[in-house]
């Protein structure tokens, strides 16, 4: 049988079939990067009956014998930690892409552009991620146990932490995630935080580690808040006009809606005032529900800045 490693989606077409090929292109992405499949997850994404959704994991057992194994108690195939290597080529900003959006076999195959496009740095992306930094947050997610990483703060402290994470999210290309941090030496400090993936590094699995009822219960993630917002009445109308291109909006009053967890993104990339500081000249818009906003206790923050 042909070894593949780490190969095209065409390549593997080329020796079954390519509906064959995507359905296992699929499962490499759900090992390496969700940490285990099952047959019902295969049959709900393509559609295809018990027997063809047992085929092609031993297909894939069969082409990767180190990649994984069956959980008997589960019925899940799940990865093996120490000996998984990749079937099919996907970036690290591809699988973000399908965990996203969701699976789509477009995403993995070499494609010619419609037009003339050329790229200026191709190498660019807004943050240069690992995949290692990737999966192990993805997988714990999936998985709902913990890692341990040192996370590079913008305060300069890089201490060891034991994380729970427990989604992630993405603001102008740059991707987060949401965990509980778990500070045993100074439980005031623990709490929901938000972290970006491309500040973790010394990253470990601790699958034996596992959240309290607490530590799953993430208020701040499941309430919404809505900022209502008006233009700065000293903005130029110049200023304004091309605001209102940039954000796609029109009118001077708007509404924006997002989790409380997530407000200072919000905040800052629609560069919104909620200090009342004219002296501020870099912000375009004033907060109309202030006192509603500041009746949500992990807003506090924000109304200090």
């Amino acid at each position: 049988m042909t070894e593949f490693h780490d190969v095209h989606l065409e390549l593997l077409a080329e020796a079954y079939s390519l509906p064959q090929a995507e359905r296992l292109a699929y499962i490499d992405l759900c090992i390496r990067y969700l940490g285990s499949i099952s047959r019902s997850e295969i049959m709900a994404e393509f559609k295809v009956a018990q027997a063809a959704a047992s085929k092609d994991l031993a297909l894939y057992r069969e082409l990767k014998p180190g990649n994984c194994s069956i959980d008997t108690a589960t019925k899940r195939t799940v990865i093996s930690h120490g000996t998984y290597t990749p079937l099919v080529q996907i970036s690290v900003h591809t699988a973000l892409n399908l965990i996203q959006y969701g699976f789509s076999r477009s995403e993995l195959m070499q494609k010619r552009p419609m037009l003339p496009i050329d790229e200026i740095d191709p190498l660019y992306l807004p943050e240069r991620l690992k995949e290692e930094q990737v999966y192990v947050v993805t997988r714990a997610i999936k998985g709902r146990y913990a890692i341990k990483c040192t996370y590079g703060s913008e305060s300069g402290e890089h201490g060891k932490r034991i994380l729970f994470p427990s989604a992630l999210f993405v603001d102008r290309k740059n991707w987060y995630f949401r965990a509980y941090d778990r500070n045993d030496s100074d439980p005031k400090l623990s709490g929901f935080k938000n972290f970006k993936l491309s500040r973790i590094f010394d990253v470990e699995q601790e699958e034996s580690i596992l959240p309290t009822v607490a530590e799953l219960t993430d208020r701040e993630w499941n309430e919404e808040v809505t900022f209502i917002i008006a233009f700065k009445k000293d903005l130029r109308p110049e200023i304004v006009d091309k605001i209102s291109r940039e954000f796609s909006i029109s009118g001077n009053v708007h509404s924006v809606t997002c989790r409380a967890a997530l407000a200072w993104y919000v905040k800052t990339n629609w560069k919104i005032d909620l200090t009342g500081n004219n002296n501020n000249g870099w912000l375009y818009f004033d907060v109309l529900n202030k006192e509603a906003l500041q009746e949500v206790k992990c807003l506090e923050k924000l109304f200090e800045e």
